[in-house]
C-alpha cells in the first residue's frame, strides 16, 4: 500500500480508487494451479509419510540425492514439465520416495517476476538489471489492476527489501518499484459498446486494417442473393462500406474473383461469412475465402492514431473500420496532402535554383510575413504543449494538440498562402522555408504516435537533403522550442480566423456560391480596440470570404436584430418555478440591449421576488439579418455579409466560374504545374464582357500570358465546349 502511494497513475484516481481499494481489501493469493503448462511448483512430497521439502535451487535438489534428470535435454529444460516430473528424492524421514507435487505455480506469479526474470537476475546480467530497475512506466488495460499491475507490485515489494538489496549490491529499495508510472488503458469495444471478443466474432480484423484482406471460413446460405456476402450485423456496421463491394477469391492472389455486396446474415461461427452456394461453386471454394475490402488498407499508423486521438487512453474505445478511416482522413491524409503540396512546389523552385534546404539559409523569422510567423509560433506552441503532456503520460491531449496544428497548417496557412507558392522572390522562398520547417518539426512531433508516417516524412525532408540529418527520425530527440511565443500575434490571428468562420457561416446561410465575389463584410467588434489588428490581417479575410472590402461599424443594430431566449435545459433546474417568469422577462427586452449586456459580462433579469444575472451560457442568442444582408455572430463579433449583387460583381463571378473550367481543361491535358498556355475564349457576350473586365485574374490563375477572345488561328489548339452558369462557352488551349 505504501509502495503504491509513490506510483504516478494515469488516470490518477486509479491509485486510491480501483487499485487502492483492491490492495486495502486484499486476500491471500492461492499460489498453485492444477494445470499442465506453467512453472512447476518446487515441492516434493513423500508417498509414504507425506513429508514435504522445497529446494531453493537445482543444486540443492541434487544434493538431496535426486535422480531421474533427463540428460537428453538441455539442463535448463530439465527443471520444466514434463521432464522434472520424473525426478525423485529419497525421503529423509521414512526412506521412501519423494515425488514432485502435480501443481504448477499461477502464471500471474511468472508475470510479476518479469522485471528481473527477463534479465536472468540474480544469476546473470546484474549490472543490466540495476540500470533498468525500476521501470519508468508500464501500461496495460484496466482489468490488470487485479492482475499484472498487482503481481508486479506485490512480488517486488516482497522480494526487494533491505536484506535482498544488500546481498546483490543494489541501491536501497526506494519506492516506487518495480515501476514508477502506470498508464491504465480502457477496453476495446465494438460499435454497440460491447467488449470485443474473438469468441463472439464482434471484433475488427487486424488483417483488414493492416493489409486490407483476410482469410475467413465460408458457409453456404441459399437465403442470400447471388453477389452478396453475409456477415454479422456488427461487422457490417463496422466496415461501413455502403454499396461498395468487397472482393472474394479462393486465394490471396486468385485470378478469378467475385465482387460482392455485404449484407447482414445470421452468422454464428467466428471468422465466418455466408455465400450463396452457386457463388461458392463459381469461385471453387472449399471451406475458406479471401475477403478484401475496397481501397487502400488504413495501415498501422491509422490503427495507432485511433487509440491515441479518439479519446483519453483510459476510456474504452469503440473500434471499427469506420472510426479508423475517419481518423485517417482527419489527420494522416490531411498531413500527406500538405506534404505533397509542398513537394510539388519545392521541386519546381529547386529546379529553378530558388530553394535549396541543404545549401542556403532562410530569412529570419522576424523578416517574414505575419502568416509565416504565426504558423511557426503555432509549431512552437504545440511542441511545448505536446511535450509537457507526454512528460506526464497524457497521450490524448498531446495527440489532439498535434491534430489541431495540422488542421491549422492545412486549412489556414496553406489555404491562405497558395498564391505565394507559384510566385517568386522572397515571398516564395519564405513560404517554402516556413512550410519546410513546419513539416520537418511535425515529423518529429508525430514520431511517437504514427512512426511510419513520421519516418517517411523525415526521409523525404531530411535524409539526403540536410547533411547533418540523423538517418532516422526515431534517432532524434524531442524538438526544442525556438523562442518566446508571440502571444499578441496568436490572439490577432485567432480573431481573424473567428471572423472568417462567421463570414463563411453567413455565406452558407445566404446560399451565395463561394466563387461569387461580394462587395463587403461589415465587422462589429465586441472590443473595438481590436480593429487595428483586424485591419492588419484584412487581406486574409478578403481572400477567404471572396469579398472586396472589410468595413467596420460600432452598432450591429443597423444590420441585424437579436432575439435572446432562455436555454431551458440549463436554466430549468436552476430556476424551477421561476422559469416562466424568466422567459417572459427576456421576451419583453430589447434583443440588442440584452446582447450588449451579455457581451459586457452579464444580463440582470427581474423575476419579481428576486433577480438573477444570466451569462452567455444561460441563453440562446438568435440573429436575424435585415434587408440585403446575412449575418453570423459570436462573443467576439458580429459579421455582416453584404449579399446584394451588382452587374460588376456578377461579371466577376462569371469570370471565376470560367477560370474553374479552364483549370479543369488544364488537368485533362495533364499539363505541368508551371507550364504556360495560350488561351482563347469564345462565347456569349456576357462571358466576353467578363473576360474584358477581369481577364488579368484568368491569365494569372491559369498561367496564360496570352489571353484572347474569339476563335483562335493557327495549329495546336485543343477545344472544349463548356457551360458556364448557363452561358455556352468555347475554351481553346494551346500548351507553350
Amino acid at each position: 500500500i505504501e509502495n503504491n502511494q509513490h506510483i504516478g497513475w494515469t488516470p490518477e484516481h486509479i491509485k486510491d480508487g480501483r487499485f487502492g481499494d483492491f490492495l486495502r481489501n486484499n486476500v491471500d493469493w492461492a499460489l498453485s494451479r492444477e494445470r499442465f503448462w506453467g512453472t512447476p511448483l518446487n515441492i516434493w512430497a513423500c508417498q509414504g509419510c507425506d513429508h514435504m521439502k522445497a529446494p531453493r535451487s537445482t543444486a540443492e535438489l541434487k544434493s538431496w540425492g535426486a535422480v531421474g534428470f533427463d540428460e537428453s535435454v538441455d539442463e535448463h529444460l530439465q527443471i520444466h514439465k514434463p521432464w522434472i516430473d520424473g525426478v525423485t528424492v529419497p525421503c529423509p524421514h521414512c526412506g521412501g520416495t519423494m515425488e514432485r507435487v502435480s501443481e504448477v505455480i499461477d502464471c500471474w506469479f511468472d508475470s510479476g517476476c518479469m522485471p528481473f526474470a527477463q534479465w536472468g537476475f540474480p544469476h546473470q546480467n546484474q549490472d543490466t538489471f540495476k540500470e533498468q530497475f525500476p521501470a519508468d512506466w508500464i501500461s496495460e488495460a484496466i482489468d490488470q489492476t487485479r492482475g499484472w499491475f498487482y503481481s508486479l507490485l506485490a512480488i517486488s515489494t516482497l522480494l526487494f527489501d533491505e536484506e535482498t538489496c544488500a546481498r546483490y549490491d543494489l541501491a536501497a529499495p526506494a519506492m516506487p518499484h518495480p515501476y514508477k508510472n502506470c498508464v491504465v488503458l480502457g477496453l476495446i469495444l465494438d460499435m454497440d459498446g460491447i467488449k470485443e471478443s474473438k469468441s463472439k466474432g464482434n471484433y475488427t480484423s487486424p488483417n483488414l486494417v493492416l493489409r486490407g484482406t483476410t482469410k475467413l471460413a465460408v458457409l453456404p446460405d441459399d437465403s442470400l442473393k447471388r453477389g452478396t456476402v453475409g456477415l454479422k450485423a456488427a461487422q457490417v456496421r463496422s466496415l461501413d462500406l455502403g454499396k461498395q463491394p468487397v472482393q472474394l477469391g479462393a486465394s490471396k492472389d486468385a485470378s478469378s474473383t467475385l465482387d460482392a455486396r455485404i449484407v447482414t446474415a445470421d452468422v454464428d461461427p467466428k471468422d465466418t461469412v455466408h455465400l450463396h452456394p452457386d457463388d461458392i461453386a463459381q469461385l471453387g471454394l472449399d471451406d475458406s475465402v479471401w475477403f478484401t475490402v475496397p481501397g487502400e488498407a488504413p495501415g498501422a499508423d491509422a490503427f495507432r492514431w485511433l487509440f491515441c486521438a479518439s479519446n483519453p487512453v483510459s476510456s474504452s474505445t469503440r473500434l471499427s473500420m469506420r472510426a479508423i478511416r475517419e481518423g485517417q482522413r482527419e489527420f494522416l491524409i490531411r498531413l500527406r496532402n500538405v506534404y505533397q503540396f509542398f513537394a510539388i512546389y519545392a521541386d519546381i523552385a529547386r529546379e529553378a535554383g530558388s530553394f535549396d534546404p541543404a545549401g542556403s539559409a532562410p530569412r529570419s523569422r522576424a523578416d517574414r510575413s505575419e502568416l509565416d510567423r504565426w504558423i511557426l509560433d503555432r509549431v512552437d506552441q504545440t511542441t511545448h504543449e505536446a511535450g509537457e503532456e507526454l512528460s506526464s503520460f497524457h497521450i490524448y491531449p498531446a495527440a489532439r494538440a498535434i491534430l489541431a496544428l495540422v488542421d491549422d497548417l492545412s486549412n489556414w496557412y496553406v489555404r491562405r498562402s497558395r498564391a505565394r507558392f507559384w510566385g517568386e522572390g522572397p515571398e516564395l522562398q519564405d513560404a517554402l522555408w516556413t512550410l519546410y520547417e513546419a513539416l520537418l518539426t511535425i515529423s518529429r512531433l508525430i514520431a511517437p504516435f504514427v512512426p511510419f508516417t513520421a519516418e517517411a516524412l523525415w526521409q523525404q525532408l531530411a535524409v539526403g537533403v540536410r547533411p547533418d540529418a540523423a538517418e532516422s527520425v526515431h534517432l532524434m530527440s524531442w524538438p526544442e522550442v525556438s523562442g518566446t511565443r508571440d502571444q499578441a500575434l496568436a490572439a490577432d490571428m485567432a480573431l481573424a480566423r473567428k471572423l472568417a468562420s462567421l463570414g463563411l457561416a453567413a455565406r452558407t446561410a445566404s446560399k451565395v456560391k463561394v466563387r461569387q465575389p461580394l462587395q463587403a463584410i461589415t465587422v462589429v467588434l465586441a472590443d473595438p480596440s481590436r480593429q487595428a489588428a483586424v485591419e492588419r490581417l484584412a487581406d486574409l479575410l478578403l481572400d477567404e470570404l471572396n469579398v472586396r472590402e472589410v468595413r467596420f461599424a460600432a452598432d450591429a443594430g443597423t444590420f441585424v436584430e437579436f432575439t435572446v431566449k432562455p436555454d431551458y435545459k440549463k436554466l430549468g433546474k436552476k430556476l424551477g418555478k421561476d422559469m416562466k417568469a424568466c422567459a417572459k422577462a427576456l421576451g419583453a427586452m430589447s434583443g440588442s440591449l440584452a446582447k450588449a449586456a451579455l457581451d459586457a459580462g452579464g444580463l440582470e433579469v427581474d423575476l419579481g421576488e428576486r433577480s438573477i444575472t444570466l451569462t452567455d451560457e444561460d441563453v440562446v442568442v438568435q440573429i436575424t439579418a435585415k434587408g440585403a444582408y446575412e449575418a453570423a455572430s459570436a462573443a467576439e463579433a458580429v459579421v455582416v455579409l453584404h449579399t446584394e449583387l451588382t452587374d460588376d460583381l456578377r461579371a466577376e463571378g462569371l469570370l471565376r466560374e470560367l477560370t474553374s473550367k479552364v483549370q479543369g481543361q488544364r488537368k485533362q491535358l495533364d499539363l505541368g504545374y508551371t507550364q504556360r498556355i495560350d488561351l482563347a475564349i469564345d462565347g456569349a457576350p456576357d462571358v466576353i464582357d467578363a473576360v474584358a473586365r477581369f481577364g488579368d485574374y484568368l491569365s494569372r490563375e491559369s498561367l496564360a500570358p496570352s489571353l484572347t477572345t474569339g476563335a483562335p488561328t493557327g495549329e495546336g489548339w485543343t477545344t472544349t465546349e463548356a457551360d458556364v452558369d448557363g452561358h455556352a462557352v468555347t475554351i481553346h488551349v494551346r500548351p507553350r
